[in-house]
């Protein structure tokens, strides 16, 4: 009985570490997670909103590790082009294709 309980919890971590049990797909992600900011901001309703990519590429064949990475604009430049003096709280969208060889972050932050 302990074998197999001791089977059982090996496997069960060997599948976790490896990737299976997470909510990631090989081919297509997209997640929308919080994004904690540097101070904890007790009212969570804004009316503005500003958008920041950051997009990479990597060179999936060999083991060198190349990519690319680029972002679209400066926080606060978005922010000012938003009318927003004040951040509230921000989210981070992640969209990944083939297991990471394109992936773009876009941050979305909330303020007035």
């Amino acid at each position: 009985m302990a074998i197999r309980l001791t089977t059982g919890l090996l496997s069960l971590t060997l599948l976790g570490t490896s990737g299976c049990l997470s909510p990631r797909g090989y081919l297509f992600t997209y997640t929308t997670l919080p994004y904690e900011l540097p101070f904890d901001s007790v009212a969570h309703k804004a009316s503005k909103k500003c958008v920041v990519d950051i997009t990479q590429i990597k060179e999936p064949f060999s083991r060198a590790s190349f990519s690319v990475v680029w972002t679209s604009r400066a926080v606060v430049e978005a922010a000012a082009r938003a009318g927003m003096t004040e951040l509230r709280y921000a989210d981070i969208e992640t969209l990944s294709v083939f297991n990471g060889t394109y992936q773009r972050q876009r941050l979305v932050f909330y303020g007035e």
